[in-house]
C-alpha cells in the first residue's frame, strides 16, 4: 500500500521538525495555522507512513575534551564472500553513524563516532577477526563543515 503523497501543510510540518526536532505540536500548531488536535493527528500520520522516523538532537561539544572522536574505517571483504554476516555484524555496532557498500566493489566505508580510542580500538579488532574481512584500514578525522540535506520539493 502506497503512503499517501504529501500536500505543503505536511511538507511545512517536515520542514518545521527538520529545524527544530521536538517543538510540541501546541508550538507547530501556532506556526502552521493548525488547531493542535489536526497538527497532532499529521504528525500521527506523518509517523505512521515512514516519514518522519525518530527524532533526534545534533549536539555541539564547547568542551573538545568531551567531543567524541569521528572515524572512518574502510573494510575490504574476501572476494567471493557474500558479506552478509559482516553486514548483519554492523547493526550490533551503534557507534556507527553511516556504513556503505562500494558499487561492484568488496569495499565496505563506515563512518564513527566513538567516545575514545580505546572504543576505536575495540571495534576495529572486532571487524579484523572476521573471517569476510580481506584488509582493515582506520582514520580519524576532524569535521571541518557539515551540509544539511534540503528538503525535496514538488516538481523538482
Amino acid at each position: 500500500m502506497n503512503a499517501p503523497e504529501l500536500d505543503p501543510m505536511d511538507l511545512q510540518i517536515l520542514g518545521i521538525l527538520r529545524d527544530e526536532g521536538r517543538l510540541p505540536s501546541t508550538t507547530i500548531a501556532l506556526r502552521t495555522g493548525l488547531t493542535e488536535s489536526q497538527c497532532a493527528e499529521r504528525i500521527f500520520r506523518l509517523e505512521l507512513d515512514g516519514h518522519i522516523g525518530g527524532y533526534t538532537i545534533i549536539r555541539n561539544y564547547p568542551d573538545p575534551a568531551t567531543r567524541p572522536i569521528s572515524a572512518l574505517i574502510r573494510i575490504v571483504q574476501v572476494p567471493g564472500r557474500t558479506g552478509q554476516d559482516l553486514q548483519r555484524s554492523l547493526e550490533s555496532i551503534p557507534e556507527i553513524t553511516t556504513a556503505e557498500l562500494v558499487d561492484n566493489d568488496h569495499t565496505v566505508h563506515l563512518r564513527l563516532q566513538v567516545p575514545d580510542l580505546d572504543r576505536l580500538e575495540k571495534i576495529t579488532t572486532f571487524f579484523k577477526v572476521q573471517a569476510a574481512v580481506l584488509t582493515l584500514d582506520v582514520s580519524t578525522t576532524q569535521p571541518l563543515f557539515c551540509h544539511r540535506p534540503t528538503p525535496h520539493t514538488i516538481g523538482s
